[in-house]
């Protein structure tokens, strides 16, 4: 029952299923406008059964490749951008505002000391140990979902983006074997006499494309 659990859970619902619920959209709707013997209550039910459980398998996938991908832009970034914004050497945040984020760190977190900016330059890679250790301590400090509501949502609207971009390519070939299926469905009744089209098959066109 993990799946049904899930749809409950606003950030595997929002971040993971959704991504894939908006890929299979335009097959589930073409499968509606082509197929008039689908749309009893029998077909419907069984239907979105199989529906929402490919979605969860979807949304399963769409974290694997998500974080595949992730992984490759963080290289492209040059580390994630929480750890950035902590170099002395980035620019993204101000300085003052940066030495208040150093001071507070340095205060409440156990036995971090903050490098400074010559220690930075001296051993990049240390420095970033130092600050990915931070920012541990801060995720840690920031679970609870209704205090730090905010955060919970730039959390979820992440995963989103994150996932959704890192599955393109799958929506892109399902959505092309779903209108080269219109095509031949539509040449195989309609031999393509435009008039002859029923506006539900032009629906499913469009929303395929």
């Amino acid at each position: 029952m993990d799946w049904f659990n899930n749809f409950f859970d606003p950030y595997e619902r929002s971040a993971r299923i959704f991504p894939a619920l908006i890929i299979l959209f335009p097959a589930f709707v073409s499968v509606y406008c082509l197929f008039p013997n689908f749309r009893d209550l029998l077909s419907t039910v069984v239907g979105s059964i199989f529906f929402v459980a490919m979605s969860y398998y979807l949304g399963k996938l769409s974290r694997e490749v998500g974080k595949k991908k992730e992984a490759a832009l963080i290289i492209k970034w040059d580390g994630m951008p929480t750890t950035r914004f902590l170099r002395h050497r980035d620019t993204t945040i101000d300085v003052n505002t940066k030495r208040r984020y150093h001071q507070y760190l340095e205060t409440h977190v156990p036995n971090l000391i903050i490098p400074t900016p010559q220690e930075e330059l001296a051993d990049p890679q240390k420095a970033d140990l130092v600050y990915k250790s931070a920012v541990n301590w801060l995720r840690n400090k920031t679970r609870d979902t209704q205090k730090y509501r905010l955060l919970f949502h730039h959390n979820i609207s992440y995963g989103f983006s994150r996932n959704f971009w890192a599955m393109k390519s799958w929506g892109l070939f399902i959505n092309s074997l779903v209108l080269a299926g219109i095509v031949a469905l539509v040449y195989k009744r309609y031999h393509f006499e435009i008039t002859m089209i029923p506006h539900e098959v032009w629906l499913s066109v469009v929303v395929t494309m």
